[in-house]
């Protein structure tokens, strides 16, 4: 593995367990064992060394969507798991995303961009559903717009929300994301949705108990 790779990795180990904040390119070098110039020679400043971090993460979240062929309903589930995997993998920059946004406008920027992307994928994947019958289409004051606004929402701001309430307390179990997004469409489906949307449950369910 290159060294830049290895200290890629660390920063990311480190962010995670430190916070962002609290993590010096000392630190990475030294739990590394090299030496602080060694380091810097390949990202002369933290902001760099942070910048590339999350090129990184923008390329692991790349394929979370994949507008290909027929998508189920749970595809969608499929695609918000992928999300709580990836942010648990990176947990450090949801729990710190106004200091980095503050702090790392360069990454701000690209983070806009991604995020632009993703609502715009996520889009497309209504319009997927509307168009094979299982999603209303947009009419009496239905907008699939705010709907993937919200649905981001929920997404981005997870963990944060996750430190504010112990789990349980609001709905008397601790939910999930995933959990949390699937009833979110619910009320959008048409009745071939809701008769999938039955299905995937009940599969879910049999699942748990087996």
């Amino acid at each position: 593995m290159k060294l830049k790779t290895k200290i890629l990795n660390k920063a990311i180990e480190l962010f995670n367990e430190q916070g962002i904040s609290s993590t010096s390119p000392n630190q990475i070098a030294a739990a590394l064992g090299i030496s602080t110039g060694n380091l810097t020679y390949h990202y002369k400043t933290k902001a760099s060394l942070v910048k590339e971090v999350y090129e990184q993460m923008d390329t692991d979240s790349q394929d979370f969507i994949k507008l290909e062929g027929y998508m189920t309903l749970h595809d969608f589930r499929k695609i918000i798991g992928s999300f709580q995997q990836f942010m648990h993998k990176h947990s450090f920059f949801f729990q710190d995303l106004f200091f980095i946004l503050h702090n790392f406008p360069e990454v701000g920027k690209l983070y806009e961009g991604s995020n632009l992307r993703r609502l715009k994928h996520g889009r497309a994947l209504f319009e997927h559903y509307i168009e094979t019958g299982r999603m209303i289409p947009e009419s009496g004051g239905i907008n699939y717009d705010y709907l993937i606004h919200n649905v981001w929402m929920v997404c981005a701001f997870w963990n944060l929300q996750s430190k504010i309430f112990t789990p349980g307390t609001l709905f008397g179990k601790p939910m999930d994301i995933v959990d949390m997004t699937w009833h979110m469409i619910l009320p959008y489906l048409t009745e071939k949705g809701k008769e999938e949307y039955d299905q995937i449950n009940g599969f879910l369910q049999n699942n748990s108990t087996s």
